[in-house]
């Protein structure tokens, strides 16, 4: 029996089996109009969560303490080594005034780069220290150890950046940065004083400042 004998079926498939351009095939070949639709939902693109870099924060609670403790250190040391009570609060009042600014720009701007100019700023105004002779070059001084403020500021600004809602550990750290910085420059200073003179004392601060800038320019990243 041929094909040409056999009985008509009862309905058309060529109304079925058609591709994309209407036209009858007697082959049907799955297309994307016609596929199934599969129950495997299609992928999405959503932003996975990346943990927190270990690294980055043990280097953010060990540097940046110790940037503030230099601080609070230059702070004290001006403190034992002024000449008048009145200049103690020239730093002080210097340094709220500059916290506000670098807080700001810390939470837009690389802290890293931030910190590095900061501490450069700081290490000026240390060496300023050192030969200053006239009362305007104190004030000048004081005036400009008032960047410690800022250096603190922007490591509170960079260790939120890594580990955000922590406030408690922020707190606890920047309360043993202050500890730290004044008893380093109550038991230094006066062994300093007392061998090389006065003027060495605060030239003496500026080992460990440039230590921490090149561990922060070799090690650090900023929080994006």
């Amino acid at each position: 029996m041929g094909l040409v004998d056999l009985p008509p079926m009862l309905f058309d498939l060529r109304q079925v089996f058609t591709d994309n351009s209407g036209m009858p095939s007697d082959v049907f070949i799955p297309s994307l109009g016609n596929a199934m639709p599969s129950s495997v939902p299609p992928p999405t693109l959503e932003t996975s969560t990346q943990p927190v870099n270990g690294y980055q924060l043990l280097v953010a609670m060990l540097l940046m303490p110790l940037a503030s403790a230099l601080a609070v250190a230059s702070w004290t040391l001006y403190a034992l080594l002024a000449k008048q009570s009145l200049y103690v609060l020239i730093p002080l009042s210097s340094g709220m005034l500059l916290a506000w600014p670098a807080w700001y720009i810390a939470r837009r701007g690389d802290t890293c780069r931030l910190m590095q100019w900061l501490l450069l700023g700081l290490a000026l105004a240390l060496g300023g220290f050192g030969v200053a002779s006239r009362p305007w070059e104190f004030l000048l001084v004081g005036a400009g150890l008032g960047l410690g403020g800022a250096v603190i500021t922007t490591g509170i600004a960079h260790a939120k950046g890594w580990m955000p809602d922590r406030w408690v550990l922020l707190l606890v750290a920047l309360c043993l940065a202050i500890s730290a910085g004044v008893g380093f420059s109550l038991r230094m200073t006066p062994l300093v004083v007392q061998a090389y003179g006065w003027r060495a004392a605060p030239l003496s601060l500026l080992i460990p400042l440039f230590m921490i800038m090149l561990l922060l320019w070799l090690f650090v990243e900023s929080p994006e």
